[in-house]
């Protein structure tokens, strides 16, 4: 049978690999010792004291291009920013710059192609004797990402195309056996590649997460632990899904095993199963409740379309959706309280913004945290203070305005905004809004107490440890022990696996997480 061009380039790539396996193996073997005091062939006599200090090996980078973007409105978590704060972890570390080499593709057929060129030309020098350095391989594997999806940035998680006819997947794949089959070390970034068995997986963000922070920064922010059946807090819960992913009257029976694995399996699903696994209790229990009432006691995590609405190409889709879900509009008299509002994103976030304003919602989260204001993070930012914040009082009214039959209960129970800090109006007091993202024309928005808290990685702590992984691999021929590292059990392999809690940002450490760290300038605040 003919062999075509792509079966023709993996064979040579086999055989190119038989042949340099044992150069490789012997090199290893054979090469002088971490620490014995001999310099690499490559290294210039001349270097003396700076080359004894340098670390062995090469570190190779690839990851996906960011594309072009004009706009602010995007999530501050990007490969773009990742790859120079890896590089410069490593140099850290030690590892010269000329040997730290970067790569970003578009697309997976030119990332897996520029692997492929990256490990041949490797090889060669180490046939030819050029070389004999350890190397460890930095790949985030490209997915193709939904629109959605890219509301919550870069680094989302996702699976791998697993079509075994897909030439790119297929030469990603043999790629990465090769470099594993030659000795050098594979570490995988935020995707997992089937069939691959990294050194090092390291988990990014995930819908999951994402989703539970969320819920846990309500739950503490609004003292659900102190709520009640009788005064109970207003949540409403807005999840971003595409159309063609929103629910359908088809019964599971009707759209079989694979159509309801795929769809418990999908972003919005994940996300609100790390949700409701925090807020599902006190919905169950009465001490939550939605204003919409789409979601009810009995709901569980599998309810996720029920609140599902597709956020359309502008913020407004999501602004519409709101006014829809509190029955408000322009002519309205009164306002329907709303104690919190889990918004899944900044671009999310942006919308309800803008409503609640038009709705004729006032106030700002410095209402229920008035020692955060605008002064008090400019003084921060010069040294003179710190920036604290109180507990977010309970829901507006109390359980006697709510319930005339508890006028008698016990004054200490009431947990009900005072009303030096309340428009008149109860009802039309501003929520908390939670977001993720960090997307950088939101900022302002948390300063002045109009969004409550947004989320991003912890990029800096990541490529901290990923350059200590990858020096340790390249001298030692492991992944160190970190407290950031564990091995877990993944389809019946032992998988050493990084991650990093997620941040939250607020206000109140708004100056550490995203000024201090450089991720963003004071002027991207508004300050």
């Amino acid at each position: 049978m003919k062999k075509t061009g792509f079966a023709r380039h993996l064979s040579g790539l086999l055989a190119l690999l038989a042949s340099l396996v044992m150069v490789a193996s012997a090199g290893a073997c054979g090469g002088p010792a971490l620490g014995s005091g001999q310099q690499s062939p490559s290294a210039p006599q001349s270097q003396g004291a700076t080359a004894a200090a340098e670390v062995p090996g090469r570190v190779a980078i690839f990851t996906p291009s960011d594309g072009i973007t004009l706009s602010q409105h995007t999530p501050i978590n990007k490969w773009a920013a990742l790859v120079p704060e890896l590089k410069a972890a490593l140099a850290k570390e030690h590892l010269p710059n000329k040997h730290i080499d970067a790569y970003t593709s578009g697309n997976l057929e030119d990332q897996s192609k520029e692997l492929q060129d990256y490990l041949v030309n490797r090889l060669s020098e180490r046939k030819a004797g050029k070389t004999s350095e350890p190397t460890t391989l930095v790949v985030a594997p490209m997915t193709s990402p939904d629109s959605i999806t890219r509301q919550y940035g870069d680094y989302i998680s996702q699976s791998l195309d697993a079509d075994a006819k897909d030439k790119a997947r297929a030469r990603l794949v043999s790629s990465l056996r090769l470099a594993a089959g030659a000795g050098m070390h594979v570490v995988l970034l935020a995707n997992q590649v089937p069939g691959i068995q990294p050194d090092l997986f390291v988990q990014l963000s995930d819908a999951r997460a994402i989703g539970q922070m969320q819920a846990d920064k309500l739950t503490s922010k609004l003292e659900l632990d102190k709520a009640s059946k009788d005064n109970p807090c207003r949540i409403e819960i807005l999840l971003p899904n595409r159309t063609a992913d929103a629910s359908s009257d088809a019964s599971p029976a009707d759209k079989g095993v694979e159509t309801v694995q795929a769809e418990q399996n999908s972003f919005p699903a994940q996300a609100f199963a790390g949700i409701w696994q925090v807020l599902g209790p006190y919905f169950k229990d009465g001490r939550a409740i939605s204003p919409s009432g789409l979601l009810k006691a009995d709901s569980t995590e599998k309810d996720w379309q029920a609140i599902a609405f597709d956020p359309g190409k502008d913020a407004s889709a999501a602004g519409k959706e709101l006014a829809t879900r509190l029955a408000t509009n322009d002519d309205a008299k009164t306002h329907t309280e709303v104690d919190g509002i889990l918004a899944m994103n900044d671009f999310i976030v942006s919308g309800v913004v803008s409503e609640l304003g038009d709705l004729g919602y006032r106030g700002s989260s410095a209402d229920v945290n008035p020692e955060i204001s605008i002064s008090g993070i400019v003084g921060s930012m010069v040294g003179h203070q710190d920036l604290h914040r109180q507990r977010v009082p309970k829901p507006a009214q109390s359980p006697a305005a709510r319930n005339p039959t508890a006028s008698q209960a016990d004054p200490s129970q009431t947990t009900g905004r005072t009303q030096d800090s309340t428009p008149s109006d109860d009802h039309a007091a501003w929520p908390v809004i939670s977001g993720y993202g960090a997307y950088v024309d939101n900022i302002p928005q948390i300063v002045d107490g109009r969004q409550w808290m947004t989320g991003l990685e912890d990029r800096l702590g990541l490529a901290a440890d990923m350059a200590k992984a990858c020096v340790g691999l390249n001298s030692q021929g492991k992944v160190p022990a970190m407290d950031t590292i564990h091995t877990v059990n993944q389809d019946g392999k032992q998988l050493r696996r990084l991650s990093r809690p997620l941040v939250a940002v607020s206000a109140s450490n708004l100056k550490a997480a995203l000024i201090d760290t450089g991720y963003i300038k004071p002027a991207d605040a508004g300050l």
